[in-house]
């Protein structure tokens, strides 16, 4: 197919597209890269959500699944999303007082942790910074 542009050798052209091109990935990479933060609001909990526990500087949430009879719990702060900081998620099971804990500096959020708790009651607790909560124990499952 005949060029529209007249007296340019066969290769400008090529390399006009191919650079075009190449600031077109280049701009949808800076896109991709910016929208990274939003992705990092929170990890996804298989199952229904089921509990919030809030204090002072952050949220934990729990989630069951009935079809695993999994427990998940995460926590994310209130402010500073993004900037590293003490996070803690913790998970226990009733029944054998057996645990599920993530802890570290985090800049979104402390977890997933999951835990079977068929039949049991669980507890979850978190903090952010020197601020806790605790859910105490509740969400007891159905017995066998």
């Amino acid at each position: 197919m005949p060029s529209r542009i007249s007296g340019l050798p066969h290769g400008v052209m090529r390399r006009g597209a191919a650079a075009v091109a190449a600031v077109g990935l280049a701009l949808a990479g800076a896109a991709v890269v910016g929208a990274a933060p939003a992705q990092a609001a929170g990890p996804v909990c298989e199952g229904t959500k089921v509990d919030t526990l809030a204090f002072e500087t952050g949220y934990t949430y729990l989630y069951y699944s009935s079809a695993t009879g999994r427990n998940c719990a995460y926590t994310v702060p209130k402010s500073g999303s993004g900037t590293t900081q003490l996070m803690f998620v913790g998970l226990t099971r009733a029944s054998d007082n057996v645990g599920s804990y993530d802890s570290g500096d985090f800049k979104y959020y402390a977890g997933p942790v999951y835990l079977d708790a068929r039949g049991t009651c669980v507890q979850f607790n978190g903090q952010v910074g020197s601020w806790s909560g605790n859910s105490g124990w509740g969400h007891c499952g159905a017995r066998g």
